[in-house]
Order: structure tokens, then C-alpha cells, then sequence
């Protein structure tokens, strides 16, 4: 994904330790994450939004909507959606295939994933597939080094039971276990580390009702526990959370138009030490209607949910296109919500003790999130080997979250602090504009005489950075913990080269935002960053293929959020085999 234009994954950690997904300038819990149509954002945090737990070797293909998509898919999609889909999931695929892959590299390594796939009859095909990675990972500080555990399993079912009738089952498990040292706090005292366990089961039914019309019932069930140490001398942080989603979908396609609706419900739960219990549920409807006519293609959504904390929620949205041989013009406009989670909500709500400096505090009191979106943007296609796209985006955001940096004497809370320290409390920004410019450049440059050169160029530009800041800092006067870094100048580059058996591929990123320090953890965010990664991959045959990496191949020391080292220079070794 962080090859992609446009894409930011903002981590904390490499190899998916943690990592959220920005786009469009928004935060990272503005971005809905779904699996074969189901969201797997967790109500806790959105940082836990990418565990997600499958192998990469699962995924057929991923849909990317940028922009605001409240209006078909309910709260959180405000600057996107992310929609893996699964191949067990995808019913025109059916490839029996084995895959293992084994890799080692610096700071003690080591890395398995494992797919199998497999028609065990004319009705029934099934997949199993598991990843393991864990590292010692390199030095941070004295003593303290960047470690993970990552690990996945997933056993998935797709059985027809008619032509007309198909349901799909999966049952997924992950465990991540890391250093987490300065991922949520700016202490002193954070020594923290961080075990987080997901199981995930899904369900979908397909019927078609005639050659026009199906219907499908999705639902799935995420059970999310968190152990979080954040010092061995305090108090362990312990929180479990539920989400039960459920989804019915009427389709209806003919040569002259598209329709779809749909009912959605979704139930979320609680149980911690310093959050305290709670259950929260919202239900949702929706309507999408597109019609082609000529050359112009309009697509009206409707949406309304209900929830008890944000009430009756009405988010429509209109998108059209306009389509010539050369370009293709684009529009689209509309309004997105997102409800705060527990995290937001309720974070030390219930601890017991004098809460150290640099620590975060939730606000039970936090209104919904909401944001009109518009957005323009055309396609350039008069190039044969190339394609250009420029999107002009803006958000008008009211009610936005994030955690500021006040002093003790300006906090009103029951909980114990420390006098004339600073904290990081949840509050509502009252309003914040964001307008930004999305460039992409897609080519196929050669492909002759066992020879292709393809890639990628794209371009971010947030017009609005410094005066969102600006407007932030009137209001409270110290910075955000994340909107400072959602802003800014990004530009990604990715290049691949395929001859005979030999792929490379170097790609990048760059990044200017605001710069930041923080004298208690002695640690500067720099104003800018460039990252460059190399992949080099030899096909001895059609089943094996070794492969070397080197990441951050400049050895660049960076971080995306204040505290939060990214790893250095890191070389990897592979081989893998696949076999039908």
C-alpha cells in the first residue's frame, strides 16, 4: 500500500509492527479497513485498523477508494476506504496452489509464510495459509531494542451449494507482540511493550435471484484483547473488545442502470482496567443508484445511521463522471461522519493512582466528527504507456479529534495529575479546513526484447497545513499529537524492471511536514524525510525464486510520529517456492 499515490502508511514500527493508513491529509482513524466487505476497524483505537489477520498470500486483489464514502459504507470513511478481498471470497477464483516462503535477515530475522489452496471437490474449495515474523530488532537506547512477534493463521471455505446459492467462511487468528516505547505517550517512565491478539470469523451468503439480481448477507465476529506494559513498575493495561457487524445487500444491474441498497447493524464492547466497560451499537440504511447516459456517468448515494452518542446521522453524496476517449472528468461531493472511539473516550478514565506527566486522557464528552467533502480531478489517457490523474480535493471538518498537549492547570477531570505538568487530552477541534492536490503518474515505459520498465510517480500537496495549525494553536496553543503530521508535502516513487528472471524494483518516499521536539524524551521530529527501498528477486525456474531486500538502503534516521524510531538500514534474505 505505501507504493501507492496518495497513500501514506504512517508507522511506528517496520514490518507491520504498527501502521495506519492516511489519506488525503486525514487522520489515521478516518480511514474505514474492511475484509471481503467487512470492517475490521477496531473500536478501541484505530491504530489496531492494519492487524489485519491474514497472510499477503490470501489476498487476491485490493480496492482503494479515495475520498470521502460515508454514504454507501457508514462512519470512518472520510478520507477512504481500503477493501481487501480475499481468494477464498473471490468465486471466480479457484487455483489450487501451494506457496512457501522463508526468510532471514539482520537482527536475528526470521520469517515464514505459508499458503495452500485446494478444490477438495466440485463444490467445496478450501484455503489455509499462516505468516510468522519476529525480530530482536535493532537498538533504540540503552538496553532497548525494537522487537516483534507477528504472527497469523487463517483456514477459509467457499462452497457452492447451487448455481444460484454460494457461502464463503473464514476463521482468522493474529498475534503482534512489540516494543511500543513512545507510540502513544511522551513520558519519561514509558518503557512500554504491547501484545495484541485478534480472532476474526466472517461469514458471507451469495444468492442470485435472477440473471439481474442478487441479494448477499455478510457478518463477521472480531474479539480484540490488548495487554499493554507501559512501565514494569505501573500498572498493566488490559482491554478486550468485541464488534459484531452484520450486512444485507439487494444488487440489481441491467445495461441501463445499477442499484443497490443495503441494512447494516453493528454492536461494540468494552471491558478494561482504565477504560472501564461499555457497549456502544449503530444501525445504518443506504441507497446507491447509478446511471450511464452517453458519455456521462451519475451516481447519487444515501446514507442515515443511528447511533446513541452521535444520534441520527444523514450523509448523502453525489459523484459524476464524464468519459471521452483521451480523459475522463471527474466530481464528487458529500458529507462523512466518524464517532469517537473507547480509546478517545474513556483512556484513564478509570485509573486509580496519580497519572504520570506525558500521558494520554480520554474525554467521555467528545461530539461525532463530521466533514463535507469535495473533490474534481481528470484522468489523462492520450498516451499509450502512460496515464495521468490530478485530483483537487476539500474537506471542511467540524468536531475534529485529536489529542492535545495542555498543562495540568487547564484540564478539568477527576482523574489525579501532577501540578504544572503537561498531558494529552482528547478534545473536538471547533473546525478545520483542509485543501490539497493529489498528482499521480502511471507508465509502462518499455516492454520489448524480454524487457519491461513500469512504475509510479505520485505527488501530495496539503494547501491548508499551516493554517490548519494555525487555527488549532489559537484554540489551545500547543501542538496536536497527529495533525501536525498529516500535513505537509509527500511524494512516492515506484519502479520495477523485468528482465529474463530478474526483478527489481526500487521505490521511496519523501516527506515535508512541521518539525517538533520534546525535551522530556530528548527526540526531534525532522521536517522531512526521504526513505529508499531495493527488492531484487532471481526465478530460477517457475516454482523458485530467491529474493533480497534491502530497506532504507540510505540508512536514514526518520520517524513519522515523535518518539517513534523507524528502523535504519535492515537487509533480508528469501526463497520461495510455489507448485500447483
Amino acid at each position: 500500500l505505501k507504493l501507492i499515490p496518495s497513500i501514506e502508511l504512517q508507522s511506528r514500527g517496520g514490518f507491520g509492527t504498527q501502521s495506519d493508513i492516511v489519506l488525503r491529509g486525514t487522520t489515521f482513524n478516518q480511514t474505514l479497513v474492511l475484509i471481503d466487505g467487512l470492517r475490521i476497524n477496531d473500536p478501541l483505537t484505530g491504530h489496531f485498523s492494519m492487524y489485519i489477520p491474514i497472510s499477503a498470500f490470501d489476498i487476491y486483489q485490493i480496492e482503494i477508494i479515495r475520498g470521502g464514502s460515508s454514504s454507501i459504507y457508514g462512519p470512518d470513511a472520510v478520507g477512504g476506504v481500503i477493501n481487501i478481498i480475499t481468494k477464498s471470497f473471490k468465486e471466480s477464483n479457484e487455483k489450487n496452489e501451494a506457496i512457501v516462503e522463508s526468510k532471514v535477515g539482520q537482527n536475528n530475522l526470521k520469517g515464514l509464510n505459508l499458503y495452500i489452496s485446494k478444490n477438495l471437490s466440485k463444490k467445496l474449495f478450501s484455503t489455509v495459509s499462516t505468516n510468522l515474523i519476529k525480530s530482536d530488532g535493532q537498538k533504540l537506547y540503552d538496553d532497548i531494542f525494537s522487537f516483534f512477534d507477528n504472527q497469523n493463521i487463517s483456514i477459509s471455505h467457499r462452497y457452492k451449494a447451487s448455481d444460484d446459492l454460494s457461502i464463503m467462511l473464514r476463521s482468522a487468528y493474529s498475534k503482534n507482540y512489540f516494543n511500543s516505547q513512545y507510540y502513544y505517550t511522551r513520558s519519561s517512565y514509558d518503557l512500554s511493550n504491547e501484545l495484541i491478539e485478534k480472532t476474526w470469523t466472517q461469514l458471507k451468503v451469495n444468492y442470485q435471484i435472477d440473471i439481474n439480481t442478487k441479494i448477499d448477507f455478510h457478518s463477521s465476529y472480531q474479539s480484540v484483547s490488548d495487554l499493554y506494559v507501559f512501565n514494569p513498575n505501573f500498572p498493566v493495561y488490559r482491554n478486550h473488545t468485541k464488534l459484531f457487524n452484520s450486512k444485507l445487500n439487494y444488487i440489481k444491474k441491467t445495461d441501463q442502470y445499477r442499484f443497490v441498497s443495503g441494512l447494516e447493524l453493528q454492536t461494540r464492547g468494552i471491558t478494561s482496567v482504565d477504560r472501564g466497560n461499555h457497549t456502544d451499537y449503530y444501525i445504518g440504511g443506504y441507497m446507491n443508484f447509478m446511471k450511464k447516459v452517453s458519455n456521462l456517468t451519475v451516481n447519487p448515494s444515501l446514507r442515515i445511521d443511528y447511533n446513541p452518542s452521535y444520534k441520527i446521522q444523514l450523509c448523502p453524496q453525489l459523484d459524476i463522471n464524464y468519459n471521452q476517449s483521451n480523459y475522463n472528468l471527474r466530481l464528487s461531493t458529500g458529507r462523512t461522519i466518524r464517532s469517537a472511539d473507547f480509546t478517545e473516550r474513556f483512556y484513564n478514565n478509570n485509573y486509580s493512582d496519580t497519572l504520570s506527566p506525558g500521558r494520554n486522557i480520554g474525554n467521555p464528552n467528545l461530539d461525532a466528527e463530521t466533514s463535507f467533502n469535495f473533490e474534481m480531478g481528470i484522468d489523462y489517457t492520450k498516451y499509450q504507456n502512460v496515464i495521468f490523474k490530478n485530483t483537487l480535493f476539500y474537506r471542511k471538518s467540524t468536531n475534529l479529534i485529536d489529542w492535545v498537549l495542555l498543562n495540568s492547570n487547564e484540564v478539568s477531570t477527576e482523574i489525579m495529575l501532577f501540578e504544572n505538568e503537561d498531558y494529552l487530552i482528547a478534545q473536538n477541534i471547533s473546525e478545520l479546513n483542509t485543501l490539497g492536490l493529489e498528482a499521480e503518474i502511471w507508465f509502462n515505459l518499455f516492454n520489448k526484447n524480454a524487457i519491461n520498465i513500469n512504475g509510479s510517480l505520485g505527488y501530495v500537496k496539503i494547501f491548508s497545513a499551516e493554517d490548519s495549525k494555525n487555527i488549532f494553536n489559537k484554540q489551545y496553543s500547543l501542538s496536536s499529537k497527529y495533525l501536525a503530521n498529516n500535513s505537509g508535502d509527500r511524494l512516492n516513487y515506484n519502479l520495477l524492471i523485468h528482465w529474463r528472471k530478474f526483478n527489481f524494483n526500487i521505490n521511496g518516499r519523501f516527506k515535508l511536514r512541521d518539525s517538533e521536539s520534546d525535551l522530556i524524551i530528548n527526540q526531534d521530529l525532522n521536517k522531512s524525510y526521504f526513505v529508499h527501498n531495493f527488492n531484487l528477486n532471481y526465478k530460477i525456474n517457475n516454482s523458485l525464486t530467491l529474493s533480497f531486500e534491502l530497506l532504507n538502503m540510505l540508512d536514514t534516521y526518520y520517524s513519522d510520529i515523535l518518539g517513534a524510531i523507524m528502523p535504519t538500514r535492515w537487509s533480508i534474505l528469501g526463497v520461495k517456492y510455489c507448485f500447483n
